[in-house]
C-alpha cells in the first residue's frame, strides 16, 4: 500500500474534523494555567460511558485538581471522533455519537479544569491480541513495527504481510513483559511519523485542549528498532560518510547479515535512533502548537533522565532544554518514600525546569500520596501528577476515600503559582 504524503495525511485529518464533528472550534474561554500543576491521570477504562465521563470531571473539580490529563489514545485506537485511527473498541456498546473527548472537554470547561490530550505514541498493540481494524495502523502497515534484535535472523526474511511477521512480534513481546508492554511502532520511518503527526494536527484542531501529553514516547530498550524500514534509513543515513569501497563491502556483509551497517557503527546506531524519537516529538509541538497556539506539551517519561537518554533513548532533558516540551513528568512508581525523595533530588540535579514529578498512588495510601505532594512543594517543583484516578477510585468515584484524603490534606487551599515556572 502506498504510503500517503504529509500533504495528504494532514488535508484528511482536516477534512475529517470537519465532516465528522460538523461543528465549529468553540470559543469558550480555557482555564487559566497560572498554577500549581495538580494532574489526574485518567485512563481509557474511565473513557467508555457518558456517566463516567461526567463522575470524572465532578470528581477533579470537587477535590482540587486542576488538570485532567486523559488518555485519549491507548493502543493505537481512538477515544475520539475522526483522524486516522479507528474507534476503541472500548467503545463499541456505546452510540457512534458518543464523543468521550468532546464530551469531556465540554465539561470540563464549565468546571474550570484543564483538559490535556494524553496519547500513548509508539506503544500500539497489546502481546496477547493483535489489532484487526482496517484502519489500525500495525494492519495498514505492519513494515513500521518494531523488531527487536535478537528476532532479526527469524522475520526479516519474512513479508511483513505474512502473518507468522506479526505474531512473532507479538509471541515475543509476551514472554518478555519485564522487556516490553506490549507490540509497538517505530518513530524511524517518515510515513509513521506522518500518521502521528495527522493524529495530532486532528486533536489539536477539532478539540479546545489545554495540552498534549506524549506517552511511551520512547523505545521499549537498545534492542529496538531493528525492523527492515530502520535499517534501510539508517544505511541511507550513513551513506555520506562512506567510500564507494566501504559501502559495497558493507552492503555485500548487509545482504547475509542484517545487522552489518549496526555492528560497524554502534555508537552512531544509537545517536541515530535517538534523532528520530527527537525529530517526532519536535514535528509533534510544531504541528500542535501552530493549531492551537499556548497548548503545553507535556511527556510522562523515564524518572532518571541518564537512564532514559541511553536505554530508552528518550532524551527527555534535552527536549526540556530546547524547548520542545514545556514540561516532563517523570514516573516516579516507588513505593518507598526514601527512594521518592532520593529521586526528586536527581531531578533537580538533571533538569532545571518544567518537571512535574508523577507519584504512584496505586502503590501507596492516600497519606503517603499526601505527604509526597508536599515534598515535591518543598524542593521548588511546581506540580504533581497523579496516577491514576481508576486506581484512587478503586471503580467507586465520589465516595473514594483516597480522593478524600488526597483533598484534604495536599490540594485544600487553591493552586497558586505558575505551573512550569520553576522546577
Amino acid at each position: 500500500m502506498p504510503v500517503p504524503s504529509r500533504r495528504d495525511l494532514l488535508r484528511l485529518s482536516l477534512a475529517s474534523v470537519l465532516i465528522s464533528l460538523g461543528r465549529p472550534r468553540a470559543s469558550v474561554a480555557r482555564p487559566a494555567a497560572s498554577a500549581e500543576m495538580r494532574g489526574l491521570w485518567v485512563t481509557r477504562s474511565w473513557m467508555t460511558t457518558p456517566a463516567q465521563v461526567a463522575q470524572v470531571v465532578d470528581d477533579a473539580r470537587r477535590h482540587g485538581f486542576t488538570a485532567i490529563f486523559v488518555q485519549v489514545r491507548g493502543r493505537g485506537d481512538a477515544f475520539y471522533r475522526g483522524g486516522p485511527d479507528p474507534r476503541a473498541t472500548l467503545l463499541s456498546q456505546q452510540a457512534a455519537t458518543f464523543d468521550p473527548l468532546g464530551d469531556l472537554v465540554g465539561r470540563a470547561r464549565a468546571a474550570g479544569v484543564q483538559v490535556h490530550a494524553w496519547m500513548n505514541v509508539n506503544l500500539v498493540a497489546g502481546a496477547t491480541a493483535m489489532p484487526v481494524a482496517a484502519q489500525h495502523v500495525t494492519v495498514q502497515h505492519p513494515e513500521w513495527v518494531m523488531v527487536p534484535r535478537p528476532l532479526v535472523s527469524t522475520v526479516l526474511p519474512l513479508s511483513p504481510r505474512d502473518p507468522r511477521y506479526l505474531s512473532t512480534i507479538a509471541n515475543w513481546s509476551a514472554r518478555h513483559t519485564t522487556t516490553i508492554e506490549g507490540v509497538f511502532s517505530s518513530p524511524i520511518p517518515e510515513g509513521a511519523q506522518e500518521r502521528l503527526e495527522a493524529t495530532i494536527a486532528h486533536l489539536t484542531w477539532a478539540y479546545e485542549l489545554d495540552g498534549l501529553h506524549l506517552d511511551y514516547i520512547r523505545y521499549p530498550s537498545p534492542d529496538f528498532d531493528c525492523s527492515r524500514a530502520a535499517l534501510d534509513m539508517f544505511r541511507e543515513a550513513l551513506v555520506p560518510e562512506l567510500t564507494p569501497r566501504e559501502l559495497t563491502a558493507l552492503d555485500a556483509r548487509a545482504a547475509s547479515a542484517p545487522l552489518a551497517f549496526v555492528e560497524d557503527f554502534p555508537a552512531r546506531w544509537v545517536s541515530f535512533r535517538r534523532d528520530r524519537l527527537t525529530r517526532l516529538v519536535t514535528r509533534l509541538g510544531t504541528t500542535a502548537r501552530a493549531n492551537r497556539p499556548g497548548l503545553r506539551m507535556t511527556a510522562a517519561v523515564w524518572p532518571d533522565a541518564t537512564h532514559a537518554r541511553d536505554y530508552k533513548l528518550q532524551d527527555w532533558s534535552g527536549w526540556l532544554r530546547d524547548g520542545l516540551i514545556d514540561a516532563a513528568c517523570p514516573m516516579m512508581y516507588m513505593s518507598s518514600g526514601s527512594s521518592f525523595e532520593r529521586q526528586l533530588q536527581v531531578l533537580s540535579s538533571q533538569a532545571s525546569g518544567g518537571v512535574w514529578p508523577g507519584i504512584g498512588a496505586f502503590k501507596i495510601s492516600a497519606d503517603e500520596a499526601a505527604r509526597r505532594v508536599e515534598t515535591t512543594r518543598a524542593m521548588g517543583f511546581s506540580g504533581v501528577m497523579l496516577y491514576s484516578y481508576d486506581s484512587m477510585t478503586g471503580g467507586q468515584g465520589r465516595s473514594s476515600p483516597y480522593l478524600a484524603t488526597l483533598q484534604r490534606r495536599a490540594f485544600r487551599d487553591p493552586a497558586l503559582g505558575q505551573a512550569g515556572a520553576s522546577r
